[in-house]
């Protein structure tokens, strides 16, 4: 019987995992008693110990969000490179500093058969709307190209730093949170994405791959347009929430076998209603498209299921979906 490390590297690497790995509990806000599995752990990168937010909501970046309910996720309201200008200036935060890895370390020796999933503290889209604003940033896209390039090396440059932070503590994966896409587009067009975004995707993925971690990237929305570029620059692993807006038959046509998929069921569509068979039938097409490749599909729950209306009945019975059919070799009615 492999670890729980082994069979999430096996699922990722399509070699032939003894069954499908899952992320269940990990990383649920808020924490809850029950426990439903999990082969994972995650672990952060800690605020720096001098740090003071100046306002409430403030981040070590210097955005500041705002919320009306504690249950999600502030929205950036104040935006430290919202006038060019400030370029000069500013300095992103250290994250080297030895403090900062202090408990990471001990989860990781504490945990020694998961397989352990490190967060950048930021990445390289989804960052630029909280430092620029959203209107900035799809400005300069075109009319501030030499700033924005500047400033996106900066972000490179950085999350090489973490992955080398990470990597010399004994971190396995690495995920990216970097949202970029609408319901049915991206944020920007796939040209300007591949002329920005992909070049420093691939320098990040290339040092992680050198160090041995894989990289993981959390994307919302439909980015169809470029899973083939996110593909070619060697991510290994990509974490959708929603599946259905482009469509799981398609992904699986276009990418089963070349990319690991990391998903609940649709939180829109399908997780989120009060239609448990529907979430049966799901969990087993997911399974069906994505993991048949020897490897190819990790089964997760949605982190904030309060916070989008998910009634806790829902994520046990899917995560007991998973759990029954997940087994390979894949038996799936």
């Amino acid at each position: 019987m492999h670890s729980s490390y082994e069979i999430v590297r096996r699922a990722i690497e399509f070699d032939g995992p003894e069954r499908v790995p899952y992320n269940f509990d990990e990383n649920r806000t808020p924490v809850i008693e029950t426990k439903y599995g999990d082969d994972f752990i995650w672990v952060f990168v800690d605020p720096a110990p001098c740090f003071v937010p100046c306002v409430s909501g403030e981040n070590e970046l210097g955005v500041v969000s705002k919320t009306l309910d504690e249950k999600v996720m502030g929205i950036p309201k104040q935006h430290p490179l919202d006038d060019w200008g400030k370029l000069k200036d500013y300095k992103l935060p250290d994250y080297t500093l030895p403090q900062r890895y202090k408990n990471m370390e001990k989860r990781i020796a504490e945990n020694p058969h998961k397989y352990v999933l490190g967060m950048f503290p930021h990445f390289l889209f989804q960052v630029l709307i909280g430092l620029l604003g959203f209107e900035q940033f799809t400005i300069s896209v075109l009319a501030e190209r030499k700033n924005l390039e500047r400033l996106l090396d900066m972000l490179t440059e950085s999350c090489i730093k973490v992955v080398h932070c990470m990597a010399a503590r004994g971190v396995h994966g690495i995920i990216a949170i970097d949202d970029m896409g609408f319901q049915d587009r991206l944020m920007i067009s796939p040209k300007h994405w591949r002329e920005l975004i992909k070049p420093r995707y691939a320098r990040v993925i290339q040092v992680a791959h050198e160090r041995g971690v894989h990289i993981f990237s959390h994307i919302c929305g439909f980015i169809l347009d470029i899973i083939e570029d996110l593909v070619e620059v060697g991510l290994d692993v990509l974490q959708i929430d929603q599946q259905d807006n482009m469509g799981i038959d398609e992904l699986a046509r276009r990418y089963g076998g070349r990319i690991c998929f990391f998903c609940p069921v649709d939180i829109q569509t399908t997780l989120s209603k009060p239609n448990l068979p529907a979430i049966k039938k799901k969990a087993k097409h997911l399974l069906r498209a994505f993991g048949k490749d020897n490897g190819g599909f990790m089964a997760k729950t949605y982190p904030q299921p309060e916070a989008i209306g998910i009634p806790e009945k829902n994520t046990a019975y899917m995560c007991e979906v998973f759990k029954k059919y997940g087994k390979y070799p894949l038996d799936i009615d």
